[in-house]
């Protein structure tokens, strides 16, 4: 019987593939099959892919157009055999104990295992979120974990400071749950697709554990699609937002849901400043970006969600100084912050 399916999303990442697909094939836990989901590639990808399938059976490929990440994950999970599903990128890599290290709460009554992630560096590690102790979730914290999903850098009961409860890397998913409930990505979703796979996942889990192991290293690529300049960005989050709104409408009675949105929303129009209006490669002129920040800025639902939203509610003194100056329209204020945090990345990347 298989015990874990390895699902893997590629798309362009050559670069990194042969670590990734290595620190799989190494896994102490024999059981395993490995799905590599090539999502149009253009690079030599594919061929990475095929290369390692002839040497090892429980590898599988994949070969599909461009359809996106959730395409690709949905298409692995369709194919996947184990008991448990994990999401894997194809430029991060997994701890060769990712599994043996987990593998009593594997046979245990869990619908999800968590554990901790770390972030990887020019070749050095940077541990991120990684609490000491162990948590077991019951039925009534998935709601805080919901909370927490929608602002991780928030004052909730499981935020950043614990563990991350919006990624997919830190969590296998039993499948027979996820089949049960037919959860799956979102089909052609541009962003956010860990977060809103997760808070649909928390609406039907009952138990979960959370185990202080390091289990992933996610790869910083300048070239991701999360660090890049997006010229749609701004298109993107309308897409995004009206799926939150849907979400929220049916928990407007919980004044907790809806702050826990409304900071989402705020926290989604930082991002469009960082990568899209205030982003060194965006070539618009001063004056023209200018004029689209405050258009943004007093478009719904951004307007409420800023107007009513404390710069209190998020960590880091990097979040709450750009949090104020996109709260009280400080545009000069967001291009001097987001040219100073560039400069901070590079040095540190």
């Amino acid at each position: 019987m298989i015990k874990v399916s390895f699902i893997v999303a590629i798309y362009n990442v050559g670069k990194y593939l042969p670590r990734c697909i290595e620190s799989i094939v190494n896994q102490h836990m024999n059981n395993i099959e490995i799905l590599l989901v090539n999502d149009g590639s253009t690079d030599d990808g594919l061929a990475i892919c095929n290369s390692y399938a002839e040497r090892d059976s429980r590898i599988k490929v994949i070969d599909q157009e461009n359809s996106g990440a959730n395409a690709a994950r949905n298409k692995g999970l369709q194919l996947a055999q184990g008991e448990w599903v994990y999401f894997v990128d194809g430029d991060d890599f997994v701890d060769p104990a990712v599994c043996t290290a987990i593998e009593q709460y594997l046979d245990g009554n869990f619908d999800i295992v968590m554990f901790s992630y770390a972030r990887y560096v020019d070749q050095q590690v940077k541990q991120l979120w990684d609490s000491k102790d162990g948590i077991v979730f019951h039925k009534g914290d998935f709601k805080e974990l919901q909370l927490s999903d929608l602002n991780r850098l928030g004052n909730y009961r499981y935020n950043f400071k614990i563990f991350d409860p919006a990624t997919l890397c830190n969590k296998m998913y039993r499948r027979s749950f996820l089949m049960k409930n037919h959860l799956s990505f979102i089909p052609g979703f541009p962003k956010l697709q860990d977060m809103t796979f997760n808070l649909m996942v928390y609406d039907y889990a009952q138990s979960a554990i959370y185990i202080p192991h390091v289990g992933y290293y996610y790869q910083y690529n300048d070239q991701s699609v999360t660090n890049r300049y997006q010229q749609d960005m701004i298109h993107k989050f309308d897409v995004i937002n009206r799926w939150l709104g849907k979400f929220i409408a049916g928990r407007k009675e919980d004044e907790r849901y809806v702050r826990a949105y409304r900071e989402r929303i705020a926290t989604n129009m930082r991002t469009c400043v960082v990568r899209c209006i205030c982003h060194p490669k965006n070539e618009s002129s001063y004056r023209e970006r200018r004029a689209q920040f405050l258009r943004l800025r007093n478009t719904e639902p951004y307007r409420i969600a800023l107007d009513r939203t404390g710069i209190r509610a998020f960590y880091g003194y990097k979040e709450r100084i750009l949090a104020f100056a996109v709260k009280y329209r400080l545009f000069g204020v967001c291009e001097f912050l987001c040219v100073m945090f560039d400069k901070m990345q590079a040095k540190h990347s």
